[in-house]
């Protein structure tokens, strides 16, 4: 039997005697279960909002998306294209023209990311996910083109419902400077509204490719391959095989790094939240030190009677080293199950809403990371506070 952690034990639970230590000791255990519960809570909360808002971008990001290092688009190869689609994984391809330009609708103009996408790219990403008006077409059986447009753009024009036309205006490509710029110019009808997410949503229309490369003078070329890989491929086997067949002067980028500054912005978010949880945790640490420094000096007596029976100084330090740890990790189970135990309710009933004009349940999330991130902070605190009152401990033997 391990005789330092037996006492450890002992002096934990040493319930009959209510002085100022077990008192403190008691905060101390109180403070790590607010402390994580609060943490646990907080992360899950973001956790929750990342899903919801990259569920989104799910939607309309693909799996892959291959693009020219330099330039904006790349003189289209069809024997590499039919080579892209016959790799093992690769579900479908899809070529896909983007440019700026100007629409106009009544009087409202807006300059959006006009984007032209073949008969395969409806199929590449959630097309159903995306749709909140309409009917997705892009060509009608009288070869009448259609745009989708992103229901932020469809506001920003006013355009009152899903069956008018817009004009888009875009540059001639052999214009020289702005004063003697000519304009390209065609109407295009409106067959749906779409919902691709918070950066593409005040901004982007969808057209037919062939229509989008004769309005930006583009025959012929694309500025971007997107690829929906087959379920259960191995995505990063898949990258590796399309970097050998497109050689140095194309790039090919998965779901994160073509949302890379966005998924910075939450990581770097959650960090700064736990980091400020963390200074709080430190914080209460400190109380944890307080009680085992007292711990010490009431147990004065009981150090120098284990000395003299023969106990190690070894062991004597390890009975307030466990003691500390004891009453860290003690704190953090509870806040944990407590944490759990709320978000586990949110998700099963959704008690708290957000305060706005459309009531909706806050998101949450838990994650076995998280668990794992609070429960080594709070041990790591737990053992820095117990070290100093430790050595103390047998100062005086």
């Amino acid at each position: 039997m391990n005789i330092s952690r037996f006492i450890a034990w002992r002096y934990f639970f040493s319930g009959k005697n209510t002085s100022a230590v077990n008192i403190i000791s008691g905060i101390s255990v109180l403070g790590y279960a607010v402390g994580s519960f609060a943490l646990l809570v907080l992360l899950s909360a973001l956790n929750g909002f990342e899903r919801m808002i990259f569920k989104t971008y799910e939607n309309y990001y693909p799996d892959l998306k291959i693009q020219p290092v330099s330039g904006k688009v790349f003189q289209v190869d069809p024997k590499k294209t039919q080579a892209i689609s016959k790799l093992n994984g690769v579900e479908k391809a899809s070529l896909v023209l983007e440019e700026n330009a100007i629409v106009q609708y009544g009087d409202n103009q807006v300059v959006a990311t006009v984007k032209g996408v073949d008969k395969n790219w409806p199929t590449v990403v959630k097309t159903d996910s995306l749709l909140i008006a309409g009917t997705p077409v892009f060509e009608s059986s009288r070869d009448a083109s259609f745009a989708w447009l992103a229901e932020g753009l469809v506001y920003k024009l006013a355009i009152n419902n899903s069956n008018n036309a817009v004009t888009i205006m875009a540059p001639r490509r052999e214009s020289v400077g702005v004063a003697q710029m000519e304009m390209n110019e065609d109407y295009i009808g409106v067959s749906a509204v779409i919902r691709a997410g918070e950066e593409q949503d005040d901004k982007l229309l969808l057209v037919p490719l062939n229509w989008a490369q004769g309005l930006f003078e583009r025959e012929g070329e694309a500025s971007a391959i997107e690829l929906k890989i087959t379920k259960g491929a191995n995505q990063d086997r898949i990258k590796q095989e399309l970097i050998r067949l497109l050689g140095p002067e194309m790039m090919v980028l998965d779901r994160y790094e073509q949302n890379r500054a966005v998924y910075k912005m939450f990581n770097t978010e959650k960090w700064v939240s736990f980091s400020l949880m963390a200074f709080v945790l430190l914080l209460i640490s400190f109380n944890l030190l307080g009680s085992l420094s007292m711990l010490v000096l009431e147990k004065k007596n009981d150090i120098k009677l284990l000395s003299h029976i023969g106990m190690r100084l070894k062991s004597i330090r390890a009975v307030f080293f466990r003691e500390g740890l004891m009453v860290a990790m003690a704190g953090t189970l509870a806040g944990l199950c407590l944490g759990t135990l709320l978000v586990l309710v949110q998700q099963k009933f959704g008690l708290i809403t957000t305060q706005s004009s459309i009531a909706a349940v806050y998101p949450v999330a838990l994650k076995a990371s998280d668990f794992l991130f609070i429960t080594a902070l709070c041990g790591l605190l737990g053992i820095s506070s117990a070290i100093y009152p430790a050595l103390k401990s047998v100062q005086s033997v």
